[in-house]
């Protein structure tokens, strides 16, 4: 026997039962590695995920993701990525993962098509196997407090996504008159105020908040949506007036404000978190509004206004004084939009910042009523306004007579769009999409019943017309446009939903 037989032989002898065992078990786990490395290349080259599939999209969401399976070619996948309709958005990558993070929200009541094909994997020519997939977006659907028949009082859901064929919900039971109400970000629900007709004289100063289910749920981590119509009571009327309340867009603080009916000076705002029971801020009550992430409150007080932290984030309390008017939040709720009053007659526009310096906008001669924020760039207002018109009747004296406008932030122009005569009240609300405007226009009358109708300033709602406006893509410097509003139902405070 040679050395190197005699050398195999001693190895061998050495090797007991249980060391085969585990030899054998690495021999073929090795080959079934190899086996599913060699398999696993033969998979076709595709997008695997698409975080977007089959889903139905608002203006909360603002990013989708493709996943591929195979290093990829991002220089293909940037060049042969499509949308239709088109969908304008910038690309990043992280590994595999393509983010597509939108400009613009997308337009509601739409079906979207995403494709891409002719890419290539990072390391060969081999081409993917072609994606195709859809996604849709929320309905266009509004809510308004119907006017005549069996809809005065009640909220009504009007879904306009195909507009020669609209559904119209009855939201709100007969034995409940509705004053006024805002959405969750969702659609789930909305929160609003209504009084028990019949109410002895007693109605407003019994209004009580309610939530109502419409139907809808654009939440996808929720796998059901309730039934349209269910009622919860969110805040009583024993013991205190509920005079008049805001949502955060994000659905998680009500503020309202509150009078204690038997102590006056027992008077103010109070906060409703979510989950939580109502509880008073010591704050006077007023105009005021939620900042959309709901750490801010913003009150109109004596000389000025003031920012009121909700949160230990939000920072310290602030007022500032000659401001008059709270007309919106950027939607970070980072800035406010505020009216200042000059001395020399004049209104500016402010961006207020608490944490910067205020930017003045422009000046307007013409009282400003309220604004809506075009959501796609913030560049963009569209405000009522009041002119002053002399009567034919008899010189010498003036009527107020509103008109929308639109202002360009970034030109600091300011163009008129629309005549809205007899009419200062106008309810404004912007489209989700930024593509439309609801308004309405209402007739009052002086009250003639405790179940009447009111306006904020207590006037009885004899009739409504709810009005839709498709807005235009204005030019830099565009000077004038026509525009055409188009007939809704009859009824008064339009909102969208979100």
């Amino acid at each position: 026997m040679t050395q190197t037989e005699e050398t195999k032989s001693i190895w061998l002898q050495k090797f007991q039962p249980f060391d085969w065992i585990c030899l054998g078990g690495i021999i073929l786990l090795s080959s079934l590695i190899g086996a599913i490395i060699i398999s696993g290349e033969k998979s076709p080259f595709k997008v695997y995920n698409f975080s977007w599939n089959d889903k139905k999209v608002g203006l909360q969401d603002k990013v989708f993701s493709l996943k591929f399976n195979r290093s990829v070619n991002s220089e293909t996948v940037e060049k042969n990525l499509t949308i239709e309709p088109p969908l304008p958005g910038k690309m990043s990558w992280q590994g595999r993962e393509l983010i597509y993070t939108l400009q613009d929200p997308p337009i509601y009541g739409t079906n979207y098509q995403i494709k891409l094909e002719n890419v290539e994997r990072s390391y060969d020519l081999a081409k993917i196997e072609p994606f195709v997939s859809l996604f849709s977006t929320r309905d266009r659907v509004l809510a308004y407090i119907g006017i005549e028949g069996e809809e005065k009082g009640r909220l009504i859901l009007y879904n306009i996504t195909d507009i020669n064929q609209p559904k119209k919900t009855i939201l709100t039971p007969r034995d409940l008159i509705v004053t006024d109400f805002k959405i969750y970000p969702n659609s789930d629900k909305i929160l609003f105020s209504a009084f028990e007709p019949n109410s002895g004289g007693q109605a407003l100063a019994k209004q009580q908040l309610y939530t109502v289910t419409t139907g809808f749920n654009n939440d996808t981590s929720v796998s059901q949506s309730q039934r349209a119509g269910k009622l919860e009571i969110i805040l009583n009327a024993q013991d205190y007036q509920n005079v008049k309340f805001d949502l955060s867009k994000n659905g998680q603080t009500i503020i309202v404000e509150r009078k204690n009916y038997k102590n006056p000076a027992d008077s103010g705002l109070w906060i409703i978190p979510q989950g939580e029971p109502a509880r008073p801020l010591g704050v006077p009550g007023g105009d005021f509004m939620v900042s959309p992430d709901g750490q801010r409150l913003v009150v109109k007080q004596q000389g000025g206004i003031g920012i009121i932290p909700l949160t230990p984030e939000a920072g310290s309390p602030q007022f500032l004084s000659n401001y008059q008017t709270i007309l919106g939040f950027s939607q970070n709720s980072q800035k406010i939009l505020l009216l200042k009053d000059n001395g020399d007659y004049t209104r500016s526009l402010v961006w207020f910042d608490p944490t910067g310096k205020p930017q003045e906008i422009l000046r307007s001669l013409y009282p400003i009523i309220d604004c809506e924020i075009e959501p796609r760039e913030e560049a963009t207002l569209y405000c009522i306004k009041i002119d002053l018109v002399e009567t034919a009747t008899r010189s010498g004296q003036y009527r107020e007579e509103p008109f929308l406008a639109v202002i360009n932030l970034k030109t600091k122009t300011d163009v008129p769009l629309l005549a809205l005569p007899n009419y200062r009240d106008v309810k404004l609300s912007m489209s989700p999409d930024g593509v439309a405007l609801l308004f309405d226009q209402v007739v009052t009358n002086p009250s003639q019943s405790d179940n009447d109708l009111m306006t904020l300033d207590q006037q009885a709602i004899a009739d409504g017309q709810l009005w839709l406006l498709p807005l235009p893509e204005l030019k830099a410097k565009q000077k004038s446009v026509k525009i055409t509003p188009e007939q809704l139902n009859r009824g008064f405070k339009p909102q969208w939903l979100p």
